[in-house]
């Protein structure tokens, strides 16, 4: 049984918890990895090593305690303990939380952190990609299922060298999805993004039954052809039957010095589906359409001036009898 209770970090009480659940603190700037860091004032210094400590399908939990430095991982990450959470006990604003996680300055991660591990949470945490390697072209992959994210930010491309096409920052991938993402920021609008880069990437097919909620996509675009949502795969349906994507109150910046032609690059046409449903969703004025091709696939509901090639639809509100 775990011998410090949850209730001795209240950000961290509404948790998941179990008979043997236990919490790992980190401080990149003050900790020891000798230390237990079952004890705030005796944390880890390294994510790597509180993890090595979980134990899958326990609920345990990684608190990353912020401050003025980051911690710079050695080689790339991959979470594939299920059910096990990385919070960031930080000031929880949207964009640019102090609990970070960046990439190694050299060294080739075609991904930086993997999510292979169904059923975990992440809160309060940004990752950033600056590494100068043209290969170093994923930030965050998510291949597992269920998983839920809330205030952090996928803060890609980070360095020109992966502002390039196939380069993301968020990757998603797999045939479980059902992911929420609620109150992120995907994508970095300081660095120019080039033809093909796109700031989330549906990779393998459409994972189904992704819901966006109250997410910021950002960009700063130096090419038209750049994107926000680029949709890769076996066609306009989900492979694996059945598939839908919701984005609720989100908005499409981009800052760039060139408009970009679509925030969705949809390569097959699926009229009968509209599998992807926009509500009240928000675009400025450097993104043309959201589905320049009008593939069909895109359901606008709620939202003004979406374009003229978007798929249009009303937002229908019943009264209560």
């Amino acid at each position: 049984m775990s011998l410090f209770p949850r209730q001795y970090t209240p950000v961290l009480a509404d948790l998941p918890y179990g008979p043997n659940s236990n919490v790992y603190y980190v401080d990149p700037a003050n900790g020891d990895d000798d230390n237990t860091g079952l004890v705030r004032e005796h944390p880890k210094k390294t994510i790597l090593d509180a993890y090595n400590q979980c134990v899958s399908g326990q609920n345990d939990v990684v608190a990353y305690i912020a401050g003025t430095s980051g911690e710079t991982l050695a080689a790339a990450f991959t979470w594939s303990k299920s059910y096990t959470h990385l919070v960031g006990l930080v000031a929880p604003v949207h964009t640019a939380q102090r609990a970070r996680i960046f990439a190694p300055a050299a060294g080739t991660h075609p991904v930086l952190w993997t999510v292979s591990g169904t059923g975990c949470i992440f809160k309060n945490i940004y990752w950033f990609n600056g590494t100068a390697d043209a290969a170093a072209l994923g930030l965050v992959l998510v291949t597992g299922g269920r998983c839920y994210f809330e205030n952090c930010h996928f803060a890609g491309p980070g360095n020109a060298a992966n502002a390039i096409d196939g380069g993301y920052a968020l990757g998603i991938s797999g045939a479980d999805g059902e992911h929420l993402f609620k109150n992120c920021t995907i994508g970095l609008d300081t660095i120019n993004a080039g033809t093909g880069f796109r700031t989330m990437a549906l990779l393998g097919g459409y994972p189904p039954r992704l819901v966006f909620e109250d997410c910021i996509f950002q960009i700063g675009a130096s090419h038209k052809d750049a994107m926000f949502v680029e949709c890769l795969g076996a066609g306009g349906n989900s492979p694996w039957g059945q598939s839908w994507h919701l984005y609720k109150n989100c908005y499409f910046f981009n800052v760039g010095a060139v408009a970009l032609d679509t925030a969705f690059e949809i390569p097959v046409a699926d009229p009968a589906n509209q599998y992807i449903m926009l509500i009240n969703c928000w675009r400025n004025a450097k993104v043309d359409d959201f589905d320049d091709s009008a593939a069909g696939c895109v359901w606008v509901g709620g939202s003004p001036d979406m374009g003229t090639a978007s798929s249009m639809g009303d937002m229908i509100v019943a009264t209560a009898t």
